[in-house]
């Protein structure tokens, strides 16, 4: 970032302030506070590094043997661990969520309260992503996009870089070059719509009356759809219903002009151009039933605004804010996730006003989405990944057998999963489309609080596997909270497939996809069964199983034999499993052969088990690791990453699945685990490569503690397995 632009008021010391998994970064003056190794760390070291460079003189083991290897690792990575018990990390990534928070800023007038120190920072992350082509992605690895370049270019505007910045200037030729911003998506015309850059006939209708519909109604009640997309079409209809709308002034003026050409907004042909989607952003064309469907709204939404036949709209607009005011109040205005977040502080903005106290709770909890890191301050996609992060490492520490060296590390670990088990199930479930939550552990903080089908395997697993060590107190976190958990994953367990989606039950057919707006994102309409959210319930029910072995005794067998069945038919015809949540075919396929071993099955007695062995063999690079590139989520075929060098976070995933089910291959393992020793820094810590989470096939995520956790988790197995 060219200095100057944000008069911050230096110098300036970030503090990270947690509680009970809250994370929010505070800005200091010097002398009020200083830094910890964990902020030192996590404001220095890379968070992402797409094409990493290796000296070559350095890739030789640190240490003297691979036990020695491990304990520094695990040395290194309990010194990140915060004071309430979890492990703090970056969950950024996606190139629109900072983007729709400025304008929701901007918009209600909280900007200008914003600390300078902030503003800077965010600045600061999104020239630090533009593309040498001017553009901006879906997200941080992305290729340029129309919508990623017209929602950071504007809101660097509003943020206050001036149009004529080299950046600026180049992002405006990127989207000149490319036909510019009528091709955004409708999510993107949505945004611009609400700043007063767009005409709303320019949007895909996304009218509220759906709501209105009986639950009985097939495919269109919204309540059968995905959580995360039905909560975001909920404010967006809101505020599409009442077509929410910010007064013009001089910058909105002159970014209308910047956007269209100098006095050219008032001729755009915005009708016309509804529906269509720039080629660089359209990933998941629109089907002809949703452009009829499209056609048809646009007429029902011509017709209420000439005839005044408004009855039935504000009827729906009650409706959707009662649905909004519900999600707020139950996730203590925090939201699912940051796109309802602001859309939903939108929403309460023009229903109850910026006094209201609604409306200043959603302020509040702003801060809890914001993480800094060395490339500046970025909205995550979630208020973090804290109990997933530590229930990960709670099992991957456990599994190294050095336990009575990390006994304070564990103690805390225990401690935070203790505290975020959900312990009550939110009020009046049905009107408000909600499964029930209590038992269950969400993906960061009990604030949070949405039940997750995985982070609730993987929390009662972390529970368990600390509950075995001598000094856990076991009454803690008792029987009864315990079997809760499985009764939340049992609840979960779908039928008709056999395996687990991610929040709740699959509520529809797919046949809904049919209607998806979103271009940007495949499979996004319904809650589908997942490899990963099935073995993480599988494997959370056998351990249970074994520990309390008369709790649900048959059902237990009986799904977690259907669960089996389900991994089977997810398998691919070369052997192995498509990853849904992280990159893409090593995850997938570790997890899905790790239930495999928690079964029973293995290299030698299962022929599916065996093909998935062979698949990740086939796959090993000649520096005997394993890399994987974004663009196999995106292509659904394995694609090696350009640059031909393996990551030691896929590395671990293929390590785990092979020992999971005792591949007979010992030197493919040991060429694995000498890439992980090899890659291992001096200090115990392992390098930030390429970026390994994922949703909806299309845009990537970051998982920081990854790099850390897994290879701990891999060498840990190791030596166990080989007493090596």
């Amino acid at each position: 970032m060219e200095p100057g632009l944000v008069d911050v008021e230096e110098p300036v010391v970030w503090k990270l302030e947690v509680n009970n998994g809250r994370q929010i970064w505070t800005p200091l003056k010097e002398g009020e506070h200083k830094q910890t190794f964990l902020e030192q760390h996590i404001l220095t070291k890379k968070s992402n590094d797409p094409n990493p460079k290796y000296d070559p003189s350095e890739q030789v083991p640190k240490f003297s043997s691979t036990k020695q290897a491990t304990q520094e690792a695990v040395n290194f990575f309990n010194k990140l661990q915060t004071e309430d018990g979890h492990w703090a990390g970056d969950y950024g990534g996606p190139m629109f969520l900072l983007p729709g928070l400025i304008f929701v800023l901007y918009i209600t007038g909280v900007l200008t309260t914003f600390k300078k120190a902030y503003i800077s920072q965010m600045l600061r992350y999104i020239l630090n992503h533009q593309n040498e082509d001017g553009g901006y992605g879906l997200h941080i690895e992305g290729h340029s996009t129309i919508f990623g370049t017209t929602l950071n270019y504007v809101a660097a505007r509003l943020l206050g870089a001036p149009a004529d910045l080299p950046q600026n200037v180049k992002a405006r030729q990127f989207l000149t070059k490319n036909g510019g911003v009528l091709g955004l998506p409708q999510w993107g015309k949505f945004y611009l719509c609400t700043l007063n850059l767009m005409d709303w006939t320019c949007v895909d209708p996304i009218p509220p009356e759906p709501w209105l519909l009986p639950n009985w109604f097939p495919l269109l009640q919204p309540g059968k759809w995905w959580c995360h997309c039905r909560v975001v079409y909920l404010s967006m209809s809101y505020i599409y219903g009442i077509k929410g709308t910010m007064k013009l002034n001089f910058l909105l003026t002159s970014l209308r002009d910047e956007l269209y050409g100098a006095g050219m907004y008032h001729s755009q042909p915005w009708r016309i151009n509804m529906s269509y989607v720039n080629p660089l952003d359209n990933y998941n064309p629109s089907s002809l039933i949703f452009r009829i469907l499209t056609i048809i709204l646009a007429i029902y939404e011509y017709v209420i605004k000439k005839f005044n036949l408004y009855f039935l709209r504000n009827k729906a607009n009650e409706n959707a804010l009662d649905h909004i005011l519900h999600e707020d109040a139950t996730t203590n205005h925090i939201c699912i996730g940051p796109v309802n977040k602001v859309i939903n502080m939108l929403s309460v903005y023009y229903a109850k006003g910026p006094d209201s106290p609604e409306f200043k709770s959603h302020v509040e909890r702003i801060y809890d989405y914001l993480w800094l890191s060395d490339d500046g301050m970025k909205m995550q996609g979630y208020n973090g990944s804290q109990l997933w992060d530590t229930a990960f490492a709670s099992q991957a520490l456990v599994e190294t057998g050095l336990t009575s060296s990390m006994k304070p590390a564990l103690l805390k670990a225990y401690h935070y999963v203790d505290i975020s088990q959900v312990r009550e199930d939110v009020d009046n479930m049905p009107k408000y489309h909600r499964h029930i939550s209590k038992g269950a552990w969400p993906f960061s903080t009990r604030d949070h609080g949405w039940p997750i089908s995985d982070c609730t395997g993987e929390g009662l697993k972390a529970a368990l596997v600390l509950q075995d060590l001598e000094w856990i107190n076991r009454d803690t976190i008792n029987q009864q909270r315990l079997c809760e958990s499985v009764d939340v994953m049992l609840s979960m367990w779908n039928e008709s497939s056999g395996g687990w989606a991610s929040y709740e039950l699959t509520r529809t057919s797919a046949l809904v996809e049919y209607i998806n707006p979103a271009a940007l994102f495949g499979e996004i309409m319904i809650d589908y069964p997942h490899t990963e959210c099935s073995s993480s319930c599988i494997t959370a029910l056998i351990m249970f199983q074994k520990r309390y072995p008369n709790y649900r005794q048959k059902e237990i067998k009986k799904i977690v034999d259907a669960g089996i069945k389900f991994l089977r038919t997810k398998q691919m015809k070369e052997g192995g499993w498509y990853g849904g949540w992280a990159v893409c075919f090593c995850y997938g396929t570790w997890f899905a052969l790790s239930s495999y071993g928690a079964y029973g099955l293995n290299y030698e007695n299962d022929v599916s088990a065996r093909n998935g062995c062979d698949f990740l063999k086939s796959k090993q690079l000649p520096d005997g690791g394993w890399g994987e590139s974004y663009m196999s989520n995106v292509t659904h075929t394995y694609v090696q990453p350009s640059h031909g060098n393996s990551h030691v976070v896929s590395t671990s995933w293929a390590l785990l699945g092979l020992m999971s089910v005792d591949c007979p291959d010992k030197e493919c393992i040991d060429r694995g685990i000498k890439l992980l020793l090899n890659r291992q820094l001096r200090n115990g810590d392992f390098p930030q490569e390429s970026i390994s989470g994922v949703f909806n096939h299309s845009c990537m995520i970051s998982y920081s503690n990854y790099r850390n956790i897994f290879p701990i988790w891999a060498l840990g197995m190791y030596l166990q397995k080989y007493k090596e």
